[in-house]
Formats: structure tokens, sequence, C-alpha cells
């Protein structure tokens, strides 16, 4: 177990180190106020490669004397698309100055009932039927490959205890298959750090009661005879914990409620929460019957009026088990008018303000973000994040789940998708052990680390060194 996790730790420090030696673009984004502008698209032409800005507005781009990148076009639903010239950028880098780039906001009153030739519809509910409507004419119908960074942390305010860095690849057969009919492999792992003090003696029990209930059957070699001191059965135990409860694909699967517009797969689909109606919310015609919605007001995007709606309860709204009127759902969707396209989807469950015991600040039980951009008159996955209570969590539940995975390339040549179907060995898992490749980072554009996940990395690297 020592020499594993010592493993681990020169890989970390490996890829510190891989750092400081390559080329790159580091460089935040604004608005006219001095104001970072998060999860903004970043677009490097020519080609489909891509990231986006944290929440702190930075983003990174690698380069080599072989890329032909020519300019970054950054896009954010309520500003004005922008295009940067890579030249320009490399001469400031090369200047040692920080690199800010601004974007202006853009938006439209509600009292405006046209935008250029396009009628504003009023009614916030017609609107998202008619965005769900759309749907499967709006998604990609045929086969490709996403390739995506992956990261997942487990985290209280000033700690984490687990850490998983990668970049993934994920086979979508098209919007007219189901998505648990995608394929998900793990390309390369940036880190797997672990220092989670687990409870085997009451995990080896829970795990065997379930199988006794048939609720779960689980790893063949932990039996009724294994012992919770015996390291073997504890990393069994502790591998199928995780991948019962956190797989990347179950994070896919669970989170995307957009994609999962499939007739008929909500009464299979994989939970992401069990305590709520279905395992999880999903955009379909129910989702209508179960909240309210209202027309916020008009932004841009890529020079298109987008709809920004709110989504409220109503009376029929899903109720998570055991928190009975404590919390309700709460977002907002952003709808692109000329072709009511989902572009963006911020959801989740709150404290409710209006319930006898509900105390302190709004707080989110789970919050879900989803984001689109468009490729070739297509949409596909730009971003998805869940937040929730991890499963790793002692009984004050202050433990935070936080997985995150933004796209980087779309691949659509049939023949290097058939390729990478027989090559790569699509498990699905990220808690594989797989070699660090220093040569494969050096050159990959990551999701960057905010300041406090940087410094929370940190201090879970000298925990693990002091060990």
């Amino acid at each position: 177990m020592y020499k594993f996790i010592l493993a681990l730790l020169v890989t970390s420090i490996a890829y510190t180190f891989s750092i400081v030696a390559q080329t790159k673009l580091n460089c935040r984004l604004e608005d006219s106020q001095h104001q970072a502008i998060p999860y903004a698209s970043i677009k490097i032409n020519p080609g489909y490669l891509g990231t986006i800005t944290n929440a702190e507005g930075y983003f990174e781009i690698k380069y080599t004397s072989t890329n032909e990148f020519k300019n970054i076009q950054i896009s954010c639903i309520g500003y004005q698309t922008k295009i940067f010239q890579i030249d320009s950028l490399i001469d400031e880098e090369k200047k040692k100055n920080p690199i800010y780039l601004t974007l202006e906001k853009q938006s439209y009153q509600l009292q405006e009932v046209i935008v250029g030739k396009q009628e504003i519809l009023k009614d916030a509910k017609q609107i998202f039927a008619n965005a769900i409507t759309k749907l499967p004419h709006l998604l990609d119908d045929s086969p490709h490959i996403g390739k995506y960074y992956f990261r997942q942390s487990h985290q209280l305010d000033t700690s984490i205890n687990r850490l998983i860095e990668a970049a993934v690849s994920i086979y979508d057969p098209g919007i007219n298959n189901d998505i648990e009919t995608c394929k998900f492999n793990i390309d390369e792992l940036q880190s797997s750090l672990d220092n989670r003090n687990t409870d085997y003696k009451s995990l080896l029990k829970s795990y065997l009661y379930a199988r006794k209930k048939k609720k779960h059957t689980g790893d063949p070699r932990i039996t009724s005879n294994s012992s919770y001191k015996d390291t073997l059965i504890q990393q069994y135990l502790l591998r199928d914990l995780d991948h019962s409860k956190a797989s990347f694909s179950k994070f896919y699967i669970g989170t995307n409620m957009i994609r999962g517009n499939i007739k008929g797969n909500r009464k299979k689909s994989l939970p992401i929460n069990p305590y709520l109606k279905n395992g999880r919310p999903i955009i379909t015609k129910s989702f209508i019957k179960e909240h309210q919605f209202k027309l916020d007001t008009i932004l841009m995007f890529d020079n298109d009026p987008v709809y920004k709606i709110k989504i409220l309860p109503n009376k029929r709204y899903p109720k998570i088990k055991y928190m009975e009127d404590s919390l309700i759902p709460i977002g907002y969707a952003y709808i692109r008018i000329k072709d009511f396209a989902f572009l963006d989807l911020d959801y989740g469950y709150v404290n409710n303000p209006n319930y006898k015991h509900s105390k302190g600040k709004l707080k989110f039980y789970f919050h879900l973000k989803v984001k689109f951009k468009e490729f070739n008159k297509k949409l596909y996955l730009s971003y998805l994040y869940s937040n929730r209570f991890d499963y790793n969590s002692d009984l004050t539940r202050r433990r935070r789940l936080i997985q995150e995975l933004t796209n980087t390339e779309i691949i659509h040549n049939q023949d290097s998708i058939r390729r990478q179907l027989n090559t790569l060995n699509w498990k699905g898992d990220q808690y594989e052990k797989l070699p660090y490749s220093k040569e494969f980072w050096d050159s990959y554009s990551t999701l960057l680390p905010t300041e406090k996940e940087k410094l929370l990395k940190d201090n879970l690297i000298k925990k693990l060194s002091d060990k």
C-alpha cells in the first residue's frame, strides 16, 4: 500500500516539474470591470481543440513549434464573442507580461419584443417545451468520440482526502441511442491521491448485508469469510465502493440531464442521488410538469440572442426522501432563440427558505451544471459539473464530492473512431493504475485548478509524504 502511495507521489511531483519545462500561454479572462469570467468557452483555430476558463477566469494553452494554431475564439453567454491572435499572445508571453483578455457584456431588455428579425416568445414554459422537442435534431445522431479532462475531489472547506485528475474518452453512438450505450475510457492519469481513513469493518459489514438483500453482487473475491484486516480485501472493498458510488461513467450518465433525453430511460437510469425520484433529474416533458418557468432576460452568445429562463418549483416538484419540504429545486436554463437549442443548464436543490426549520444562507444539497457548444451545426458537451454529499462523509455531511468534465476535442473521422474502439480498453474506471506520461501532459491543456484547489492538492501531497 505504501509503495503504491509513494509511486503516486512520485507521479505527482514529476508532473509538477514537467509544467515548468513546457511552453504555455496562461491567460485570465475578465469583463470591463476587471471581474473574472468563469466557464467561458475557449476554441483554438483551426481545428476543434479547446478548453474553458476556471472559476477564477484563468485558462491555459500549451503549444510547441509543430502547432499550427492561428487564433483563439472566446465565447460566453452574456458577452460579445472575440477572437485573439495566437502570435500576439505569444509576444506578450515572451515579454513576461501577464496576459489579461477582456470581453464586453451584451444583452437586451425584455421590453424589446424583437431581436433582429426574430420574435421573442414571452411564455417561458413554451420555450422550454420547444427546446425539449428540438433536442433530437440538435445533438449529433452519428457516432463520435469526445476527449475530455476529468477531475474528481473529495473535500471540506480546508482540505481534500481524495483527488483524481485524468484525460478520458467517451464514445457516443449518437443521440438516437440511449446514453447508457456510451463507452468510457481513461486515457491518461495525471494524479490519483488517496488519504481517506476508511472504516473497513463497517464497510465489509454493509457490503455483505447489501449482497444478502440482493441489492449489490459486487466483487466475488469478497465473501462472508473475508477479514476486514486483510489488505487485499480492503483494496477490493474500496475499489468496489468507489466504482459503485462515483465511477466516471456514472457521473457522466447521472449528471448529463440534457443528453439523457430518450423516451423510457428514466426507469433504468443510473442514480446520482438515491433519494431523488427516478434517481436523478432529467430534461423530459415530466420535468416541465414538476417545475414552473419564468423568462428572466435576453442575453447574447456568438452573436445569437439567448433566453435566460429561471427554473422554480411548483406543487408537483419531486421531493427528496426524508427531507420533507426542506429542499426545493431551482436553476437557470439558457436556450438559443433561433432554434431553441439548450446551451447551458444550471440546476440543483437548495434549502427551502420558507421551511420552518430552515436556517442560514442558501446552500445546495446537490448542484449540477451542463454546458454545450456548437460544431458543424451540432451541439456537443462542453462542460459537466456535479457537487453533492460525499459517500465517504461523516454524519455531519460536510464533505463534498465534486466532479468536473471539460471537452478538449471531438473526433468524427470514422477510421479514427474504429481504431480507437479497437485499441482502447473502454473499462471506464478512473481507479485503474496507469503509468504517468510526461510527454502527453506537456502538450495537453487541462482545466486549470483555482488557487484554492492548488493549495488543497499541495496539502494532500504533504500529508501523504508525511506518512
